[in-house]
């Protein structure tokens, strides 16, 4: 019995394990994808709202795109640092 559970041990700790050798990436968080979609989705509906609004509809786009512009930015610099694949 003994014998069995060494031999078992070694051929475990001799095969590579998924949990030691894998990446520590991951794919971008589903709240950042739905946080990005809203944005889109917010600035389509700002762009067929109609009038101006005094300029604040067009300020209100601007910092869409901004925002847009800063979630890109974020992830660019995850995948540098190999925070997301």
């Amino acid at each position: 019995m003994k014998i069995a559970t060494l031999l078992l041990f070694s051929v475990m700790m001799m095969s590579p394990s998924a949990t030691l050798f894998s990446s520590p990436q991951k794919d971008k968080p589903a709240e950042v994808d739905r946080a990005q979609q809203s944005l889109q989705t917010a600035k389509s509906e700002l762009e067929h709202a109609g009038t101006e609004w005094g300029g604040h509809r067009v300020q209100a786009i601007k910092h869409i795109d901004a925002a847009l512009k800063e979630l890109e930015q974020a992830e660019q610099w995850a995948r540098q640092h190999h925070d997301i694949k």
